[in-house]
């Protein structure tokens, strides 16, 4: 394959790749956006600039009280709550969407298509710097059609996954050009490049194993040579890291955001179960967004990423002797950097939308693969071998998961996120409040089934011209029905039938379970005072009584039950009385009413 049809060729996989996507653009906003939305407007609970529209929480007790009492993170949240990352590019990207398309979110996911055919565009460079034109074509076209990409397309908050791939391949493709050209501009042009995909975000960091790998395994020169070639790249993330550390960004107290520098013992416990999950997911095409769905099957994924590690390592000899050396250097660096990419995003809860840049070096493994079992079944002395047979299958079983389950994934992925922000918008829009007085009124949602839910209808209906409400408080998110009781003339108890509250992912997202919460435990908010009665054997509350600082039958409070038909308002019995909460559901805005 030449290079003009090599880049006709880059051309057809970014139509069709946009093509894939095209849906993304009418998903609207989504969680976290909504959030941002309210930052830029100066309607966040506490102040943020333009550039730092990532730090939901910086794990000052006082601010995270201010949080929950306006509802902008759980009731049960840890007082240290830290959710907070340094991301100014992606930030200030945000600011310029509202400024120009104001809250019209198809702008907003115009623009981020943009961005996408840019980090396209970077890849093909990358590959054809690295690769025959023939394995580079493949590997751009397995990349493109990859699950990875549904979410940071579909998000607009995750956009900065993009950007930082943006940067980052562009970063290596200089770097490699000046090691092994003599490029005088790639050394600088590489150093100015990361640090444009750092601002970014921390994304950025996945492509650092890629430089240390080559330097290690694949660049020419001396050892001592190929450590001066890393040595830019050591000062920035020394530079990145201090910073990081001295502006006060990172987690804390989470299940979901792991901080491996100040939490390194539950990074690796977290660790150990997300990376083999993510090669899963990289190698064998499982969709992770399904999987994470159903009890039990993410370990199962995570069994078949251990398996997946293993069969890599049985075939990867094979395939390097049948490759010339520059060839078989590229497999070895790229195999290796793919898995130690996942590293730095082991940090966050499992998500394919992390591999945006680890999958580019897996994807060039896989294309090996399969361009080796092709050639091996069109070789008349090779066909009839076993061995040939057993990669000519492998091959196939890729090419059935990376080119005909992939983008199917993808796009049920994306209509998916469509799914959810509609029935967020049919939850705000059936919300039974007066606009007149919900000002001053302290809105209060008996159970939620779902992040959108738990933090964000009261946005969703601030984002479309209606008032805030004085706070949005969350009661319970277990899946579960529940009793309420009215124990006073201010006071309600919620318990939980069959269960306990702070089980799933989203819940311990705001409290991990190595910090949790006790009988007798009292967390006081403006407005609102709880109180911890029960916890099962694991120290999960499951009856949890609520005070509040006037009746509950008063016109300062509004209760609401999330149900299919919409936020319902949901009127309170007198005292004594118990009445049965079922389990919250997402309106949809398909249901009737």
């Amino acid at each position: 394959m030449s290079d003009r049809r090599y880049w006709l060729w880059a051309l057809v996989v970014l139509v069709v790749g946009i093509a894939l996507r095209v849906p993304a653009v009418w998903a609207g906003f989504g969680m976290d956006d909504f959030a941002q939305l309210a930052m830029l407007d100066d309607s966040y609970p506490v102040p943020r600039h333009p550039w730092d529209l990532f730090s939901f929480s910086k794990g000052d007790p006082a601010e995270v009280e201010i949080l929950m009492s306006k509802g902008s993170l759980a009731w049960w949240s840890h007082p240290e709550l830290k959710l907070c990352a340094l991301r100014p590019l992606s930030s200030l990207l945000m600011w310029l969407d509202v400024q120009v398309f104001g809250h019209d979110a198809v702008g907003h996911h115009v623009h981020t298509l943009v961005w996408w055919s840019a980090m396209l565009v970077a890849a093909a460079l990358l590959l054809r710097r690295l690769l025959p034109a023939r394995w580079a074509a493949l590997a751009l076209l397995l990349y493109a059609l990859d699950e990875c990409h549904t979410y940071p397309i579909g998000w607009l908050a995750n956009r900065n996954a993009i950007v930082s791939a943006t940067f980052g391949f562009l970063a290596l493709w200089a770097h490699v050009r000046h090691r092994e050209d003599g490029w005088p501009r790639g050394r600088w042009l590489a150093a100015v490049l990361m640090v444009l995909a750092l601002c970014g975000g921390e994304y950025a960091l996945c492509i650092v194993p890629y430089f240390v790998v080559y330097e290690l395994v694949a660049g020419p020169g001396t050892r001592a040579e190929r450590a001066r070639a890393l040595l830019p790249l050591c000062s920035l993330l020394l530079g990145y890291v201090a910073l990081h550390r001295a502006m006060g960004f990172g987690s804390f107290a989470s299940s979901v955001y792991v901080d491996p520098a100040r939490e390194p013992m539950a990074w690796l416990g977290v660790a150990a179960m997300r990376i083999p999950t993510l090669v899963a997911d990289m190698a064998l095409a499982i969709p992770t967004g399904r999987m994470t769905t159903i009890p039990g099957l993410i370990e199962r994924q995570m069994q078949a990423g251990v398996v997946a590690l293993m069969l890599g390592a049985v075939l990867l000899p094979g395939l390097r002797r049948r490759l010339d050396a520059t060839g078989s250097k590229r497999v070895l660096w790229l195999s290796i950097a793919a898995v130690l990419a996942i590293l730095p995003v082991a940090s966050s809860f499992v998500s394919a939308r992390l591999l945006l840049i680890p999958t580019l070096g897996g994807h060039v493994v896989v294309a090996a693969l399969v361009l080796d079992g092709w050639d091996r079944l069109r070789d008349p002395a090779l066909r009839l071998r076993l061995a040939s047979l057993a990669r000519g299958a492998v091959s196939a079983v890729l090419v059935i998961g990376h080119v005909g389950l992939a983008p199917w994934w993808g796009l049920e992925e994306t209509f998916n996120i469509v799914h959810i922000n509609l029935g967020t918008q049919q939850a705000a829009r059936t919300m039974q409040v007066d606009d007149a007085r919900v000002a001053r009124q302290r809105l209060v949602v008996l159970s939620a089934s779902d992040p959108m839910t738990l933090l964000y209808p009261h946005l969703v209906r601030w984002a479309e011209g209606h008032p805030l409400p004085r706070s949005w408080w969350v009661l319970s998110m277990a899946p579960r029905p529940h009793t309420l009781t009215r124990v006073s003339p201010d006071t309600i108890e919620m318990t939980v039938i069959g269960g306990a509250m702070l089980t799933g992912p989203v819940e311990q997202l705001f409290r991990r379970p190595e910090f949790p919460l006790r009988a007798g435990d009292l967390i006081r908010l403006e407005g609102l005072t709880i109180r911890i009665l029960q916890v099962d054997a694991d120290g999960r509350p499951f009856r949890v009584r609520f005070g509040f600082d006037v009746p509950v039958d008063d016109p300062s409070l509004v209760f609401l039950l999330a149900t299919r038909k919409g936020m319902l308002h949901y009127p309170m019995g007198p005292v004594g009385a118990t009445l049965p909460i079922p389990p919250a559901q997402l309106p949809m805005a398909a249901d009737p009413g």
